[in-house]
């Protein structure tokens, strides 16, 4: 979860354990080891990964534990949940004071950040895509902020996504057209 190198990795290969480990490596070991991954899935476009997991607790009792992986830049974090969503531990230990930001700390409800950004996968066609985009800037777009324009207006792209879909599809002005292509892409 570096603040520039964030990413999952799903591999068979074994790695050595290290020297020193860290806390949060032993309250995984201690609560998903001899646990079975059942479901990897996200939160709609958000940056968000959910890895929900079959172990056992002290009683034998099978239950289900769920690993959250937030790839979030500088607020990355990896926190692990118990089955009614509390959370068990997490790497980062977050208290915040101002409302607009979330606690992550042991034995909170856990929520997911919030966003006022417009939901891309709710959209329910071009016309209200380019509606958003419109409405959302005061004169005509350029090229070259179209990429900002689309990551500030949308949840879940970035402006190199969109940044790649320009260069790919050779748009070199804001039309009718280019945006149905940068849409439909």
């Amino acid at each position: 979860i570096d603040s520039v190198n964030y990413r999952v990795n799903l591999t068979t290969n074994v790695k050595p354990n290290p020297q020193n480990v860290l806390n949060f490596c032993m309250v995984l070991r201690k609560h998903l080891l001899g646990g079975c991954i059942k479901k990897i899935y996200s939160n709609g476009l958000e940056r968000i990964i959910l890895i929900d997991i079959d172990c056992y607790n002290e009683l034998n009792d099978l239950i289900r534990k769920t690993l959250v992986i937030e790839l979030m830049g500088k607020h990355s974090n990896i926190i692990l949940l118990d089955d009614t969503n509390i959370i068990i531990d997490s790497l980062r230990h977050i208290k915040e004071l101002d409302e607009n930001f979330r606690d992550i700390l042991p034995h909170t409800k856990y929520s997911f950040p919030t966003s006022d950004k417009l939901n891309f996968l709710e959209l329910k066609d071009f016309e209200d895509f380019k509606q958003h985009l419109i409405a959302s800037s005061k004169d005509s777009i350029l090229v070259d902020e179209l990429p900002s324009k689309i990551a500030n207006t949308f949840n879940g792209i970035s402006k190199n996504f969109i940044n790649a879909i320009i260069k790919k599809l050779n748009i070199i002005d804001i039309t009718d057209d280019s945006l149905k292509k940068i849409f439909d892409y």
